[in-house]
């Protein structure tokens, strides 16, 4: 069926992953918590030859858990009887 206008049936709803992309996170995960020790030892190796290789490493994996941040520019008016703040997001690029 070609896709037409109004016809609900066509495509996936936004944000559900297609069936290979699901599977492959599946895999990826199950392999990283069946070689949880490993990595361990992995890391631990490495940073007895490489101390700033494995940090590297686990900045890496952190930004799979932890957010990034974005920066926040912070301007503040002071008149007679107000204080007036604006929050914006920084432009990095555009500092």
């Amino acid at each position: 069926m070609a896709f037409e206008k109004g016809n609900k049936l066509a495509g996936t709803r936004k944000g559900i992953p297609n069936k290979t992309t699901l599977e492959i996170r599946n895999a990826f995960q199950l392999l990283i918590e069946n070689n949880q020790d490993k990595m361990q030892l992995w890391l631990t190796e490495t940073a007895m030859e490489e101390p700033a290789r494995a940090l590297e490493i686990i900045l890496k994996m952190s930004e799979y858990i932890v957010p990034k941040l974005s920066r926040t520019e912070v301007k503040a008016e002071i008149t007679d009887k107000s204080i007036v703040i604006n929050l914006r997001p920084l432009d990095v690029n555009n500092n």
